[in-house]
């Protein structure tokens, strides 16, 4: 165990739709090399839909991280695996299929190619964007739902700082302290932030099932009860993020280094619906170790008046220590699985204003990928191996033209991708074999009118890469996947309105085909009848399509409302397919901010609403939540224009659904704390 030191939302829908407060951001604070769009000008983000969530709204909502952070913003949808961790979707994009980028930089776990957004704290982030189908082809492969762009905050001038700290139920505790230093140019800012639970409480309204026991070593038996609700099995976590900017910045150069590092540890949540235990792996389990570290490195220099040039390096490191049990007891330590993986790389960029109407970015981008494993068996001991290693390498060109033609917006881009299986698990890759290259289009237009606002509509085809996971069976032999691509439409129309009840609206709509999807298959395991072996396939195709609908309104001087829905049908059109829906995408989706602020005793208050309905929760069961409702709220007092105090309750109705597959939502929580700024 780790320690650590219906009709009533239709009524609250309704009264809230008739407006939401749009935030100012800081541009000082923006570590502005990693925007996507190179300058201010209209380009990509006009062309398609995209959302920007500020510092401020993040720390309003009471965000701790990033996944709680992106879980409002239009058209993304956060879900628990079966690890704890959490991930999103995207238009129903899985985040695998979505690029994350910190500012600028590609952060992913290499094996699956996914990032936990919990591990990046809401204490560092200036902004995040998030560009959906036609997004930049500046940034390599990967987005095929997508980018979100993380943009970290930099140092100040003078010497300014922050302390935080703040508790709840069951050992749950947040503690973040940051400086920031600056002068003549030169800036740094050092942050380190550490979370951590004995546990996590579950709703009283959580009711308790029979997971499914899938047995080849021990006596358990077919089904049963690995949660009974109350403190949730399994869920203690502890985990201490460091993370160092510095940098010099002068009229024509930026120089920037980031730094960081993440230590943590923490007990796996058991799946309420399905379980396996093998003679060296179980889902009942334990991360005793979980590090990320790395360095990024960022350049930017004016050459002249038409031409910047701009370069980003980095290398990351990973490893994790997968602890494998025979019972939810634990009594009986079965092996450890180690991941060792590294992802280093880098891009150049070379940004052309080569008339008043006319801007040219060109690019390219190359990642070198090693995943390596090793399984030391505590029963089966002479099953053991030393660390296999694979790698990938990922090479991409890159050309974006943005025109302007009055109040004619047009974007025009190509991409040339290519993957390379370069070592099979320790062996030299066929070269031949890998067929992996693809060619990605984009056109786009937008239109701004006098006082009618701005019309957009774009297509674009992007490409996703298989993953190690992907390409290799539960046998370790390695299936030559081809790329997913993706064909993307958008068509929208954004306007600030500037009205009394109604600031600004944003309506897009978008349409994904995608083709050559890699899909899971199942095929019998000759070595054991009962048993099937797992294998991926470019087998699938599907469509999304749907529309968002974002509003910002300022209902007094002191109140503002933030409403936002979303529609998104997803479908899977594959051949011999198991089901028509994909797993955590919600048909319907209402997230609604309200927000007051009274003056006179300097009280910030806020209700936060977010509602989902027809979530596919795992897909051989037929497992629907049919709506899940979340009320949470957020006072904040300041005492001084040093210190303040805040507190946080969540879940207020303790509401019971699913956020993934076999992971029952926390239940009714607070948090109390206070900060102290510098």
């Amino acid at each position: 165990m780790i320690k650590t030191k219906n009709t009533k939302i239709a009524v609250i829908i309704s009264s809230l739709l008739s407006c939401s407060s749009a935030m100012a951001n800081d541009a000082n604070d923006v570590f502005s090399l990693g925007e996507i769009v190179v300058s201010e000008q209209a380009g990509v983000k006009d062309i398609t839909i995209n959302n920007t969530m500020t510092a401020e709204q993040i720390e309003l909502i009471g965000a701790k991280t990033a996944a709680d952070a992106l879980d409002y913003v239009p058209g993304v949808h956060v879900a628990q695996s079966s690890k704890g961790e959490k991930f999103l979707t995207i238009q129903g994009f899985e985040q695998d299929k979505v690029l994350i980028l910190l500012d600028g930089v590609p952060y992913y776990e290499t094996n699956a190619g996914q990032l936990d957004l919990n591990q990046i704290p809401a204490s560092i982030i200036s902004k995040i964007e998030v560009t959906k189908g036609a997004s930049s082809v500046l940034y390599g492969p990967n987005g095929m739902g997508g980018v979100v762009n993380i943009i970290t905050k930099k140092g100040q001038d003078g010497v300014s700082g922050e302390l935080q700290a703040s508790f709840g139920q069951m050992g749950q505790n947040h503690e973040s302290a940051s400086i920031s230093l600056g002068k003549n140019g030169f800036s740094l800012l050092a942050t380190v932030d550490h979370r951590g639970r004995d546990a996590m409480r579950m709703s009283n309204d959580f009711e308790p099932v029979e997971s499914d026991v899938k047995n080849k070593y021990g006596d358990l038996p077919d089904q049963l009860v690995v949660e009974d609700g109350g403190e949730r099995e399994n869920s203690a976590y502890d985990s201490t993020n460091i993370w160092v900017r510095g940098g010099y910045a002068n009229e024509s150069t930026e120089l920037f280094a980031s730094v960081f590092s993440l230590d943590s540890d923490r007990e796996m949540p058991y799946n309420t619906r399905y379980n396996k235990v093998f003679s060296g792996f179980s889902s009942f389990a334990d991360m005793s170790e979980y590090k990320d570290s790395g360095v990024d490195l960022s350049g930017l220099h004016r050459v002249n008046d038409w031409l910047n040039v701009r370069a980003l390096a980095y290398y990351h490191k990973h490893t994790d220590a997968y602890v494998s049990y025979d019972t939810p007891e634990k009594a009986v330590k079965l092996g450890t699985s180690t991941y060792s993986d590294y992802t280093g790389g880098g891009a150049l960029f070379a940004d052309m204003n080569l008339a008043d109407w006319n801007n040219l970015s060109v690019s390219v981008n190359y990642k070198n990928d090693v995943h390596k494993k090793k399984e030391d068996l505590d029963i089966d001991v002479d099953d053991s191996y030393g660390y296999e290693r694979s790698q990938l390498d990922t090479l991409s060109f890159a050309v974006e033209d943005t025109m302007t033609f009055g109040a004619l917006n047009v974007v025009a881009a190509i991409a040339w991708h290519k993957q390379t299986v370069v070592e099979d698990r320790d062996n030299e890759a066929d070269p031949d074999a890998d067929g992996s290259d693809t060619l990605d289009p984009m056109l786009g237009m937008s239109y701004s009118f006098d006082n009618a606002g701005l019309v957009y509509a774009s297509v674009a085809q992007k490409t996703r890469f298989a993953t190690f996971d992907e390409m290799y069976d539960d046998s370790g032999y390695r299936h030559n996947i081809k790329p997913e691509r993706n064909t993307s439409y958008s068509l929208g129309w954004k306007n600030d309105l500037r009205h009394e009840w109604l600031n600004s609206v944003d309506i897009g709509m978008f349409y994904h085909d995608i083709s050559d999807k890699i899909v899971s298959v199942y095929e019998p395991d000759p070595s054991d009848p009962g048993w099937d072996n797992e294998y991926y396939e470019n087998v699938g195709h599907s469509e999304f399509y749907g529309i968002e609908i974002s509003t910002n309104s300022q209902l007094s001087e002191n109140i503002s409302l933030a409403f936002d829905y979303t529609y998104t049908h997803a479908r899977n059109t594959s051949d011999d397919r198991e089901s028509d829906y994909f797993r955590d995408v919600p048909e319907n989706a209402v997230t609604a901010v309200f927000n007051w602020y009274q003056p006179t005793l300097d009280i910030n208050s806020n209700l936060r609403i977010r509602y989902r309905t027809d979530i596919l929760i795992e897909v051989d069961s037929d497992e629907w939540e049919s709506e899940t409702l979340t009320i949470d709220l957020g006072v904040s007092k300041s005492f001084t224009p040093q210190l303040s105090a805040y507190a946080n309750l969540n879940n207020i109705l303790d509401e019971s659904h699913y956020e993934g597959y076999g992971q029952p939502n926390e239940g009714r929580s607070y948090e109390v704390g206070v900060k102290y700024v510098f």
